[in-house]
């Protein structure tokens, strides 16, 4: 068999729009991206919207989004399978006259009742050529009918190589005729997708391990088109903490999620990218270094384990690298929320000794956001139960008298610090509580970052209210 080895590289990404994108495509993906980056190749996006009724352009625009937003665009323009119905016509047609295919003029009911015998034995179902073995001896004339495809296989196993997987070895007899284009004109993802490749001339087919399968059929069909045939390799599964296939509750959400949430897309990518890939025990890339180091040789071909605790981590290593500004232009743009506009009231200053405040602290920036407004807002909920653990009984008198001491002082974290700390020793209290006392005056929390530092950003005005708050709440 022909292969394309010397070849250009030209890959390909091929999402149906009937959803958003899921973060196993993402990968599928950025794999395929970092394949063509790394040999100065090609990336080309194909829509495979045959599927009529669950196709949208909504879901398209979602899909081309998330791919923009995480930095994977394609070099080419992007093909739809359903502007090229009449092509996928004609080649089943021409195959039909090769007598390279069939029409099978057999109904539902029957292949159904076919089904259930087999099933009822035990077996799996296979088409049994009914209509391959009598087309040219019964009329069907004015009968609906599909195109099959006929499969010739002269050995006992169908043998392909994957650059992942190695040998794979499928028995033939799995291998039944197929349809290539139903009754209603409409095409089979098997056909469509030979037929696609070859047009974009397509050198490697870089997709996930459930296509394995898929791949006798295709070949075959390379082969009766005589074409030649990309270099196959399949992508082991994202598996959930358990082993098995990965779930939503174990992180299987869409890319929009994880955007909406706070992720970064160069986390994303960069965690995605160590599913099932690694070079050495790195663990941060740049987009250069992922680009420069990728391979196929070095992608596992087992299922990698997804952990949202790990994509927390890179998403926060990524987070502490990030200026202010970049901070409030991807929280505009990624959750759409204006920081700016929130807190208005504050200074460039304030705003921006809030978010190195608790930059170091959180794994994604929805939670920054969240803790920004806990500082910029009042109170609106105390934890008291874990303030009784502290100091409830003298509470009221010690936030009173700190209210004092607060009156003439210039309001300068180190000031405030010592101020406090000097009240400790002359009261005989634990410079911890009386921290955890003053931050549950300031946010409600008795855990939190610097007191000091909260309170040097909200300002003397601003502590002394909020002291006057809690203590007419106790």
């Amino acid at each position: 068999m022909k292969i394309q080895n010397n070849s250009p590289v030209r890959v390909r990404f091929a999402p149906s729009p009937t959803g958003h994108l899921h973060i196993g495509s993402l990968r599928t993906a950025l794999f395929n991206w970092l394949f063509a980056r790394h040999y100065k190749g090609a990336f080309l996006i194909r829509i495979e919207d045959t599927d009529f009724v669950r196709s949208t352009k909504e879901y398209e625009a979602s899909l081309m989004e998330s791919l923009k937003w995480s930095g994977i665009v394609t070099d080419d323009l992007v093909m739809h399978q359903s502007a090229r119905l009449d092509i996928y016509k004609k080649v089943a047609d021409d195959l039909v006259s090769a007598g390279k295919a069939y029409k099978c003029f057999c109904t539902q009911e029957e292949l159904q009742k076919k089904r259930e015998r087999a099933e009822a034995a035990g077996k799996n179902y296979q088409y049994d050529r009914t209509c391959r073995k009598f087309e040219h001896s019964v009329d069907h004339e004015g009968k609906p009918y599909v195109i099959r495809f006929k499969v010739v296989i002269d050995t006992p196993e169908f043998i392909f190589e994957d650059k992942i997987k190695g040998a794979v070895s499928i028995p033939s007899e799995q291998i039944d005729d197929y349809v290539i284009l139903r009754s209603d004109g409409t095409v089979t993802y098997n056909f469509a997708v030979v037929i696609d490749d070859q047009e974009m001339q397509i050198t490697h087919i870089i997709r996930g391990e459930e296509h394995l399968f898929n791949t006798p059929k295709q070949i075959l069909l390379y082969q009766a088109l005589g074409h030649s045939i990309p270099i196959f390799a399949h992508i082991p599964l994202i598996l959930g903490p358990s082993g098995q296939k990965l779930s939503k509750r174990d992180g299987a959400t869409s890319v929009v999620e994880y955007k909406k949430e706070g992720y970064l897309s160069s986390a994303l990518c960069n965690y995605l990218v160590r599913l099932g890939w690694a070079h050495g025990d790195q663990e941060i890339f740049s987009q250069e270094e992922m680009i420069e180091y990728f391979s196929l040789d070095h992608i596992h071909a087992s299922g990698a384990k997804f952990d949202i605790e790990k994509l927390k981590w890179v998403n926060a290593s990524y987070i502490k690298k990030l200026t202010v500004e970049e901070i409030l232009n991807i929280i505009k743009n990624d959750l759409e929320k204006d920081l700016k506009a929130i807190t208005s009231d504050w200074t460039d200053v304030q705003r921006a000794a809030c978010i190195a405040l608790y930059q170091d602290r959180v794994a994604t920036l929805k939670e920054l956001y969240d803790y920004i407004l806990k500082v910029y807002f009042l109170p609106v909920a105390y934890d008291w139960e874990n303030l009784k653990k502290l100091i409830a009984k003298d509470a009221v008198i010690i936030l009173q008298l700190l209210q004092q001491e607060f009156g003439n002082l210039e309001f300068e974290k180190n000031k405030i610090q010592e101020k406090v700390k000097a009240f400790c020793k002359l009261n005989d209290y634990k410079m911890s509580d009386i921290t955890q006392l003053l931050r549950f005056a300031m946010i409600g929390a008795v855990s939190g970052p610097s007191v000091f530092e909260m309170m040097a950003i909200l300002g003397k005005q601003e502590v002394q209210k909020r002291i006057s708050m809690v203590i007419a709440e106790m």
